[in-house]
């Protein structure tokens, strides 16, 4: 009896904690978002709120530990999703100089710093690793709200988080490789290196002759939760595959990414975990913020406020110097390094992984955590102030798909088809014939492997995040051309309901259901005939024209 009563107080218990983890959660988001700072630091604070060091609303963290460490799972697989390596052709070579030296020269002169503090080599390693990473959130968020997404600023921030990103990988079995070494550190590097190529072989093996097959077969079998939890199946046995090989999770997952990334089914993978992705990555920014020892931090603030500053002194220094060693304008050169200076969301998993590793002690990440907690909060503070100013010397900036010529991702200004049976198949062909870019959604996927080289997707059009991860947002025009005509109103309204500026085009099987597709939303509509694709093509021709603003 005592046992059972045991048994329910702590399941009584357990659920309290869920609850109020969600309602602060969900609080602590929306008032970030509000006030233009962004989730991940309202998750952060949030989470050191009710913390055992805060309010002591939560008190034992291994309840939310391992869904923590899921989300770091699923982070590093989306990061892999977006690596496509069409993007890293994108960007000039002197752009890329300044990412990689920015890189190199940042780690290894912060490095330098730490081991004067009195880190161990193995340590500063790591220090200057994670420290130099710049925060992707947190800069696109500023270039957004500063309106300079698409400007010279924009596009080369972009390029440098994009080789950071690609860094990650590296990193996860560089702190793999220190934390586990009990002989010389050449040797562990060479073991850790020689066991992550191979890992990646094997992936990359499998997702070539097997991963392509058994995703059409679950496809085939039309059940959207089939489909979801086989995603959710390849990020999680991917992680357990590196764990096993004595690699961290984070690295598997960001592996198995890379390899989705080159499939038809990426946009369908990316939109399947993106709820589990934003959820369980909420957490885990919840649990940093959780185990963070406000008492700590209290009792050594003036030396974590000192780190910030100096992190971002010499971030922003080196950064400046070497855009303009490399003959950026120096007023680039200074927006740069302002904007970069802050630490990344990464350094909170390389840090932990450090930690549990053994590499780092309990001091040293409860020090490095909170001031990178700073830096990223005064980056996205001191955005608010710098707006005025930007817009006094530069005049205000927008993002218009008019200023794409120096492209910014792999899908922009193009033509989302949705529907690839035989008129949508035509309509393709006509549109890449005129030199339009052109990106196809379909949800059978026979139709989909026998594309024959046109840039046909697996996804569902009726769904929002399959839309949001085709860039419909950025599309200058959409053609609903499937057969029915419930299927082709449920796109059309939600289209429209997402991108109010959006030009839309239908295909309708009869003149009544034009009247029906209009007041869904729909700008024009074709009616079916003999010449239903060419139709299509002709009045696509008319509508494809610049809209004034990027929508996604």
């Amino acid at each position: 009896m005592c046992a059972r009563r045991a048994e329910k107080l702590g399941l009584r218990r357990d659920l309290r904690e869920t609850l109020i983890i969600l309602a602060v959660f969900v609080a602590f988001a929306a008032l970030f978002v509000r006030v233009r700072l962004g989730t991940i630091l309202g998750f952060l604070i949030g989470g050191a709120v009710i913390g055992p060091s805060g309010l002591g609303l939560i008190r034992e963290l291994e309840a939310v530990r391992l869904l923590a460490e899921l989300g770091v799972v699923f982070l590093l697989f989306n990061l892999g999703l977006e690596l496509k390596i069409e993007r890293l052709r994108l960007f000039g070579a002197r752009v890329y100089a300044l990412a990689l030296t920015q890189l190199l020269v940042t780690a290894a002169g912060i490095a330098l710093v730490a081991r004067g503090l009195g880190l161990s080599g193995s340590q500063a390693i790591v220090v200057g690793g994670a420290l130099a990473l710049s925060s992707t959130a947190v800069v696109l968020r500023v270039i957004a709200d500063l309106g300079r997404t698409l400007a010279q600023l924009g596009r080369v921030a972009i390029a440098i988080l994009l080789v950071q990103d690609l860094a990650v990988g590296p990193l996860l079995v560089l702190v793999d490789a220190l934390g586990g070494s009990a002989g010389p550190l050449g040797k562990a590097l060479a073991i850790a290196l020689a066991k992550a190529i191979l890992v990646t072989l094997v992936v990359a093996v499998a997702a070539r002759y097997l991963l392509r097959p058994l995703l059409g077969f679950i496809a085939a079998i039309d059940a959207e939760e089939v489909f979801t939890a086989a995603a959710v199946l390849l990020v999680l046995g991917a992680s357990f595959a590196t764990q096993q090989a004595g690699l961290s999770m984070a690295l598997g997952a960001f592996v198995a990414g890379l390899m989705v990334a080159d499939t038809e089914y990426r946009h369908q993978i990316a939109a399947d975990i993106g709820p589990f992705r934003g959820l369980l990555l909420g957490l885990f920014f919840m649990t940093v913020g959780m185990a963070v020892d406000l008492g700590f931090t209290a009792g050594h603030l003036g030396t974590i406020v000192a780190l910030a500053a100096g992190m971002l002194a010499v971030k922003a220094a080196l950064l400046c110097v070497l855009a303009l060693a490399l003959g950026f304008p120096a007023r680039l050169a200074l927006q740069l390094g302002a904007l970069l200076a802050q630490g990344s969301e990464f350094a909170f998993v390389l840090l932990g992984l450090a930690e549990s590793n053994r590499l780092l002690d309990g001091a040293t990440v409860q020090t490095l955590t909170p001031a990178v907690v700073l830096s990223m909060a005064a980056t996205a503070l001191a955005s608010a102030a710098a707006r005025p100013i930007l817009d006094r010397l530069e005049g205000p900036a927008r993002a218009s798909l008019g200023e794409l010529g120096s492209r910014t991702s792999e899908f922009h200004d193009h033509v989302v088809i949705a529907g690839f049976g035989q008129v949508g198949m035509a309509l393709a062909r006509h549109l890449v014939g005129l030199g339009m870019p052109v990106l196809v959604l379909d949800y059978d996927p026979k139709r989909v492997r026998t594309s024959h080289r046109l840039p046909v997707y697996f996804g569902n059009a009726a769904r929002a995040d399959v839309l949001r991860a085709a860039r419909v947002g950025r599309a200058r025009l959409m053609i609903v051309a499937l057969p029915t005509r419930t299927g082709g109103e449920r796109v059309v309204r939600l289209a429209r309901a997402l991108y109010p500026r959006l030009r839309l085009l239908a295909r309708v099987p009869d003149e009544p259901s034009a009247v029906a597709m209009r007041a869904a939303g729909a700008d024009a509509v074709v009616v079916e005939g003999l010449t239903t694709a060419r139709d299509l093509a002709e009045r696509a021709v008319l509508l494809y024209e610049p809209e004034e603003a990027d929508q996604a």
